[in-house]
């Protein structure tokens, strides 16, 4: 059965406190269950459509994740959904607010919808956590810039 991400969302919110860790790297989630490894291949291997429900199936079974939320937001903004991709980029960042990987795909759909200045202010989030750089700020610049050019701004 699929539920509305938004309805996941709000009901994730009211789980455990969040915990304040390192930086999250999004690049292996090789530490996470099996079901995280599969849903993860599948993002890799470009296959969104197969991962959105197994990674809709992890915001139940691990809701303190920022993994699950920012993989799912990546899938849905990759199909199109963009309103669910927000939702799940903000879930992660409540769970993880120094998460790499979703400060830079949410930064990604800012510009996607034409919110520069939101995706500059996650590149200056970026910015003060990559101490010596980091691939998500370096990405992200590439395509502030990117969409710069293409918009003439």
């Amino acid at each position: 059965m699929r539920f509305p991400l938004a309805f996941a969302a709000f009901a994730m919110m009211t789980t455990s406190a969040l915990a304040d860790g390192a930086p999250n790297d999004d690049s292996g989630y090789s530490g996470g269950s099996s079901a995280m490894q599969t849903a993860a291949m599948l993002v890799k291997t470009g296959r969104y459509e197969d991962a959105i429900p197994k990674l809709q199936k992890l915001v139940f079974d691990e809701p303190e994740n920022p993994d699950v939320f920012n993989l799912l937001g990546f899938s849905l903004r990759k199909t199109g959904d963009l309103e669910n991709a927000g939702v799940a980029y903000e879930r992660a960042l409540a769970l993880d607010s120094r998460h790499l990987g979703a400060l830079e795909y949410q930064g990604e759909l800012f510009l996607m919808l034409g919110q520069v200045e939101k995706a500059e202010a996650n590149l200056e989030r970026l910015d003060s956590l990559c101490f010596f750089g980091c691939d998500q700020e370096k990405q992200l610049k590439a395509a502030i810039a990117d969409w710069r050019a293409k918009n003439g701004a």
